[in-house]
């Protein structure tokens, strides 16, 4: 337990040094809360961050030009099936021009976690996230508190380190016990 506990702290910790996104328009840091937001998903229902409380969130901005987003969705599937015992939720902050082609990936692709509509997602990256790059993939706590961010195609949460980051970040399953 004293391991994980300090892994996570240390790679926290690491991460409040290195880049980050903007939140109320900065950028903010590792530990910061991100205030709560409203979107639509791609069958027209609305949601809000909040409804996602004491759950850890995965918002992960994409696009369908965007290479490395496509590539990352294999892990995501792993991460999403994975990691939902364990209170992983997943939104998809898709930023196409057109629904219609997100849509179409999504089916093609067989993503199965929520997807925010283009629409709704332009707007939070006006007002609320500034993102830059894509893949963008930020890790919130249970409070909505940011605990993990990686840029493009950067550890800790793109490609096969984003199992091992939610693995330590996540509570341990229920029933496990630590030795």
């Amino acid at each position: 337990m004293i391991r994980r506990r300090t892994s996570l702290v240390v790679l926290v910790g690491a991460l409040a040094l290195g880049p980050s996104l903007c939140a109320a328009g900065r950028l903010p840091h590792t530990g910061e809360r991100v205030e709560d937001f409203a979107f639509t998903d791609f069958a027209g229902t609305q949601h809000r961050l909040s409804d996602y409380a004491g759950h850890y969130v995965l918002l992960d901005f994409w696009a369908t030009w965007c290479q490395p987003c496509l590539k990352e969705i294999p892990e995501l599937k792993v991460a999403s099936q994975k990691f939902q015992a364990r209170g992983l939720v997943i939104i998809g902050m898709n930023s196409d021009k057109k629904i219609e082609k997100a849509l179409q990936y999504v089916q093609d692709y067989a993503i199965t976690w929520l997807q925010s509509s283009p629409s709704s997602t332009q707007e939070i990256l006006k007002h609320s996230l500034k993102v830059k790059w894509y893949p963008t993939l930020i890790l919130l706590g249970p409070q909505a508190k940011i605990l993990v961010i990686s840029e493009g195609e950067n550890a800790p949460l793109y490609g096969s380190e984003l199992l091992k980051t939610l693995d330590q970040a996540l509570p341990p399953p229920q029933g496990a016990h630590e030795h």
